[in-house]
Protein backbone atom coordinates (compact mmCIF):
# COMPACT_ATOMS: atom_id res chain seq x y z
CA UNK A 1 0.00 0.00 0.00
CA UNK A 2 2.10 2.95 -1.29
CA UNK A 3 2.25 6.23 0.63
CA UNK A 4 0.42 4.86 3.64
CA UNK A 5 2.58 4.69 6.78
CA UNK A 6 2.91 1.72 9.06
CA UNK A 7 2.58 2.60 12.75
CA UNK A 8 4.13 0.39 15.43
CA UNK A 9 2.66 0.62 18.93
CA UNK A 10 3.11 -1.13 22.27
CA UNK A 11 0.09 -2.63 24.04
CA UNK A 12 -1.08 -1.16 27.32
CA UNK A 13 -0.39 -2.55 30.76
CA UNK A 14 -4.06 -2.15 31.63
CA UNK A 15 -6.73 -4.19 29.89
CA UNK A 16 -10.48 -3.68 29.65
CA UNK A 17 -12.50 -6.38 31.38
CA UNK A 18 -14.88 -8.84 29.79
CA UNK A 19 -16.04 -8.58 26.22
CA UNK A 20 -18.87 -9.68 23.97
CA UNK A 21 -16.85 -11.63 21.42
CA UNK A 22 -16.49 -15.40 21.20
CA UNK A 23 -13.41 -17.07 22.75
CA UNK A 24 -10.24 -16.42 20.84
CA UNK A 25 -9.71 -18.06 17.46
CA UNK A 26 -5.97 -17.82 16.87
CA UNK A 27 -6.34 -18.43 13.15
CA UNK A 28 -8.58 -15.38 12.86
CA UNK A 29 -5.83 -13.04 14.08
CA UNK A 30 -3.68 -11.08 11.65
CA UNK A 31 -0.40 -12.77 10.73
CA UNK A 32 -1.71 -16.32 10.78
CA UNK A 33 1.87 -17.61 10.41
CA UNK A 34 2.31 -16.88 14.12
CA UNK A 35 -0.49 -19.26 15.15
CA UNK A 36 1.72 -22.16 16.29
CA UNK A 37 3.84 -19.98 18.56
CA UNK A 38 0.79 -18.12 19.86
CA UNK A 39 -0.73 -21.45 20.88
CA UNK A 40 2.47 -22.48 22.68
CA UNK A 41 2.66 -19.13 24.47
CA UNK A 42 -0.97 -19.31 25.58
CA UNK A 43 -0.51 -22.84 26.90
CA UNK A 44 2.65 -21.91 28.81
CA UNK A 45 1.03 -18.79 30.25
CA UNK A 46 -2.00 -20.73 31.46
CA UNK A 47 0.11 -23.45 33.07
CA UNK A 48 2.53 -21.11 34.83
CA UNK A 49 -0.24 -18.81 36.01
CA UNK A 50 -1.70 -21.76 37.91
CA UNK A 51 1.35 -21.79 40.19
CA UNK A 52 1.18 -18.84 42.63
CA UNK A 53 4.89 -18.36 43.29
CA UNK A 54 5.88 -18.89 39.68
CA UNK A 55 3.11 -16.55 38.52
CA UNK A 56 4.28 -13.80 40.86
CA UNK A 57 7.80 -13.91 39.42
CA UNK A 58 6.54 -14.15 35.86
CA UNK A 59 3.90 -11.42 36.02
CA UNK A 60 5.58 -9.01 38.42
CA UNK A 61 2.49 -8.19 40.48
CA UNK A 62 1.21 -9.10 43.94
CA UNK A 63 -1.97 -9.30 45.95
CA UNK A 64 -5.28 -8.66 44.23
CA UNK A 65 -3.56 -7.74 40.97
CA UNK A 66 -1.81 -11.11 40.93
CA UNK A 67 -5.01 -13.03 41.62
CA UNK A 68 -6.80 -11.14 38.84
CA UNK A 69 -3.95 -11.80 36.40
CA UNK A 70 -3.81 -15.48 37.32
CA UNK A 71 -7.55 -15.85 36.80
CA UNK A 72 -7.41 -14.14 33.40
CA UNK A 73 -4.40 -16.12 32.21
CA UNK A 74 -5.69 -19.47 33.43
CA UNK A 75 -8.94 -19.13 31.47
CA UNK A 76 -7.55 -17.31 28.46
CA UNK A 77 -8.72 -19.87 25.88
CA UNK A 78 -12.33 -19.65 27.03
CA UNK A 79 -12.61 -15.96 27.90
CA UNK A 80 -14.70 -13.46 25.90
CA UNK A 81 -12.86 -11.21 23.48
CA UNK A 82 -12.78 -7.57 22.45
CA UNK A 83 -11.04 -5.80 19.55
CA UNK A 84 -7.46 -5.07 20.59
CA UNK A 85 -8.09 -1.32 20.33
CA UNK A 86 -10.82 -1.69 22.95
CA UNK A 87 -8.98 -4.26 25.06
CA UNK A 88 -5.91 -2.07 25.49
CA UNK A 89 -6.62 0.86 27.77
CA UNK A 90 -4.49 3.61 29.23
CA UNK A 91 -3.30 7.09 28.41
CA UNK A 92 -2.06 6.58 24.84
CA UNK A 93 -5.11 4.62 23.72
CA UNK A 94 -7.45 7.10 25.40
CA UNK A 95 -5.66 9.88 23.54
CA UNK A 96 -5.95 8.07 20.20
CA UNK A 97 -9.72 7.86 20.86
CA UNK A 98 -10.27 5.81 17.69
CA UNK A 99 -14.06 6.02 17.99
CA UNK A 100 -13.95 9.74 17.22
CA UNK A 101 -11.81 9.35 14.08
CA UNK A 102 -13.63 9.84 10.80
CA UNK A 103 -14.29 6.72 8.74
CA UNK A 104 -11.27 7.18 6.45
CA UNK A 105 -8.84 7.74 9.32
CA UNK A 106 -10.34 4.85 11.26
CA UNK A 107 -9.75 2.54 8.29
CA UNK A 108 -6.16 3.71 7.89
CA UNK A 109 -5.57 3.17 11.60
CA UNK A 110 -7.11 -0.30 11.58
CA UNK A 111 -5.26 -1.54 8.51
CA UNK A 112 -1.86 0.06 9.07
CA UNK A 113 -1.25 -0.09 12.80
CA UNK A 114 0.64 -2.98 14.38
CA UNK A 115 0.48 -3.58 18.14
CA UNK A 116 3.23 -5.71 19.65
CA UNK A 117 2.19 -8.19 22.33
CA UNK A 118 4.21 -10.47 24.56
CA UNK A 119 1.52 -13.13 24.18
CA UNK A 120 0.40 -12.80 20.56
CA UNK A 121 3.50 -11.34 18.90
CA UNK A 122 1.75 -8.72 16.81
CA UNK A 123 -1.92 -7.92 16.29
CA UNK A 124 -3.93 -5.31 14.44
CA UNK A 125 -6.34 -2.96 16.24
CA UNK A 126 -9.48 -4.88 15.33
CA UNK A 127 -8.21 -8.39 16.05
CA UNK A 128 -10.35 -10.00 18.77
CA UNK A 129 -8.35 -10.86 21.90
CA UNK A 130 -9.10 -11.77 25.55
CA UNK A 131 -7.83 -10.06 28.67
CA UNK A 132 -4.41 -11.30 29.77
CA UNK A 133 -1.33 -10.28 31.72
CA UNK A 134 2.14 -10.74 30.20
CA UNK A 135 4.95 -8.28 29.61
CA UNK A 136 7.19 -8.48 26.56
CA UNK A 137 10.21 -8.82 28.83
CA UNK A 138 8.81 -11.73 30.84
CA UNK A 139 10.55 -15.11 30.55
CA UNK A 140 7.77 -17.45 29.56
CA UNK A 141 9.35 -20.35 27.66
CA UNK A 142 12.82 -21.92 27.68
CA UNK A 143 13.97 -19.16 30.08
CA UNK A 144 13.83 -16.69 27.20
CA UNK A 145 12.11 -13.32 27.26
CA UNK A 146 9.01 -13.06 25.09
CA UNK A 147 10.84 -10.47 22.99
CA UNK A 148 13.60 -12.96 22.20
CA UNK A 149 11.08 -15.66 21.29
CA UNK A 150 9.15 -13.34 19.01
CA UNK A 151 12.06 -11.42 17.47
CA UNK A 152 12.80 -13.60 14.42
CA UNK A 153 9.10 -14.37 13.87
CA UNK A 154 7.92 -10.77 14.05
CA UNK A 155 10.79 -9.61 11.86
CA UNK A 156 9.85 -12.16 9.20
CA UNK A 157 6.13 -11.36 9.46
CA UNK A 158 6.74 -7.62 9.06
CA UNK A 159 9.01 -8.20 6.08
CA UNK A 160 5.93 -9.07 4.05
CA UNK A 161 4.22 -5.71 4.66
CA UNK A 162 6.94 -3.23 5.53
CA UNK A 163 9.20 -3.02 2.47
CA UNK A 164 9.79 0.51 1.15
CA UNK A 165 7.21 2.02 3.50
CA UNK A 166 7.53 4.84 6.00
CA UNK A 167 7.50 3.43 9.54
CA UNK A 168 6.43 5.43 12.56
CA UNK A 169 8.10 3.45 15.32
CA UNK A 170 6.52 4.44 18.64
CA UNK A 171 7.76 1.41 20.56
CA UNK A 172 9.46 1.61 23.98
CA UNK A 173 12.74 -0.27 24.42
CA UNK A 174 11.09 -3.40 25.82
CA UNK A 175 9.06 -3.85 22.64
CA UNK A 176 11.77 -2.63 20.27
CA UNK A 177 13.68 -5.74 21.34
CA UNK A 178 11.03 -7.90 19.65
CA UNK A 179 12.02 -7.10 16.05
CA UNK A 180 15.10 -6.30 13.97
CA UNK A 181 14.52 -3.22 11.79
CA UNK A 182 18.07 -3.46 10.41
CA UNK A 183 17.03 -6.61 8.52
CA UNK A 184 14.17 -4.85 6.73
CA UNK A 185 14.17 -2.45 3.81
CA UNK A 186 12.12 0.63 4.60
CA UNK A 187 11.68 4.03 2.98
CA UNK A 188 12.20 5.80 6.32
CA UNK A 189 11.78 4.96 9.99
CA UNK A 190 10.81 7.69 12.41
CA UNK A 191 10.95 7.57 16.19
CA UNK A 192 9.60 10.35 18.39
CA UNK A 193 10.73 12.17 21.52
CA UNK A 194 9.00 14.95 23.43
CA UNK A 195 11.12 17.49 25.30
CA UNK A 196 10.31 20.41 27.56
CA UNK A 197 12.46 23.50 27.91
CA UNK A 198 12.92 24.67 31.49
CA UNK A 199 13.53 28.20 32.73
CA UNK A 200 17.28 28.13 32.05
CA UNK A 201 16.82 26.83 28.50
CA UNK A 202 17.74 23.22 29.24
CA UNK A 203 15.78 20.48 27.49
CA UNK A 204 14.30 17.65 29.54
CA UNK A 205 12.65 14.48 28.23
CA UNK A 206 8.95 14.27 28.98
CA UNK A 207 8.06 10.89 30.46
CA UNK A 208 4.77 11.20 32.29
CA UNK A 209 2.81 12.73 29.41
CA UNK A 210 4.62 11.09 26.49
CA UNK A 211 1.90 8.48 25.94
CA UNK A 212 -0.82 11.09 25.64
CA UNK A 213 1.37 13.14 23.32
CA UNK A 214 1.98 10.12 21.10
CA UNK A 215 -1.75 9.44 20.96
CA UNK A 216 -2.41 12.91 19.58
CA UNK A 217 0.37 12.45 17.01
CA UNK A 218 -1.08 9.13 15.86
CA UNK A 219 -4.43 10.82 15.22
CA UNK A 220 -2.62 13.38 13.04
CA UNK A 221 -0.78 10.69 11.08
CA UNK A 222 -3.81 8.55 10.27
CA UNK A 223 -5.82 11.64 9.35
CA UNK A 224 -3.11 12.60 6.82
CA UNK A 225 -1.89 9.20 5.65
CA UNK A 226 -0.47 10.05 2.24
CA UNK A 227 1.69 12.84 3.62
CA UNK A 228 2.69 10.77 6.67
CA UNK A 229 3.57 7.85 4.39
CA UNK A 230 6.13 9.66 2.25
CA UNK A 231 9.67 10.56 3.31
CA UNK A 232 9.43 13.70 1.21
CA UNK A 233 6.32 15.06 2.89
CA UNK A 234 6.27 13.49 6.37
CA UNK A 235 8.45 16.12 8.00
CA UNK A 236 6.56 18.94 6.34
CA UNK A 237 3.37 17.43 7.75
CA UNK A 238 4.85 17.73 11.24
CA UNK A 239 5.34 21.47 10.82
CA UNK A 240 1.57 21.72 10.37
CA UNK A 241 0.86 19.73 13.49
CA UNK A 242 -0.73 21.83 16.20
CA UNK A 243 -0.20 19.80 19.33
CA UNK A 244 -2.86 20.35 21.99
CA UNK A 245 -0.23 20.70 24.72
CA UNK A 246 1.89 23.21 22.80
CA UNK A 247 4.69 20.95 21.58
CA UNK A 248 6.22 21.96 18.26
CA UNK A 249 8.34 20.00 15.80
CA UNK A 250 12.00 21.06 15.87
CA UNK A 251 13.73 20.08 12.63
CA UNK A 252 17.05 21.43 13.95
CA UNK A 253 17.09 18.84 16.72
CA UNK A 254 16.35 15.78 14.59
CA UNK A 255 18.93 13.03 15.02
CA UNK A 256 19.81 9.91 13.07
CA UNK A 257 20.03 7.00 15.51
CA UNK A 258 20.58 3.38 14.44
CA UNK A 259 18.94 3.81 11.07
CA UNK A 260 16.01 5.89 12.31
CA UNK A 261 15.27 9.60 12.30
CA UNK A 262 14.47 10.68 15.85
CA UNK A 263 11.82 13.39 15.59
CA UNK A 264 11.92 15.96 18.38
CA UNK A 265 8.98 17.98 19.67
CA UNK A 266 9.66 20.77 22.15
CA UNK A 267 7.43 22.72 24.48
CA UNK A 268 8.95 26.00 25.60
CA UNK A 269 8.33 27.16 29.13
CA UNK A 270 5.80 29.99 29.13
Amino acid sequence: MPNIPLILLPPSEGKALGGDGSPIDLKSLSFEQLTTTRNLMMSALGQLSGKPRVAQRLLGVKGAALEKARADNSDIANAPTLPAIERYTGVMYDSIDHISLDDAAKQVFGENTIIMSGLFGVVRPFDMIPSYKLKMGAKLRRNKACSAIWKPLITKALTEIIEDRVIWDLLPNEHSAAWEPSKLTVQSRFTVKFLEMNADGQLKTVNHWSKALKGALIRHLVSNPEAAGSSDSALELLTKFSHPEGYEYRADLTNEIEGASEIIFVKERS
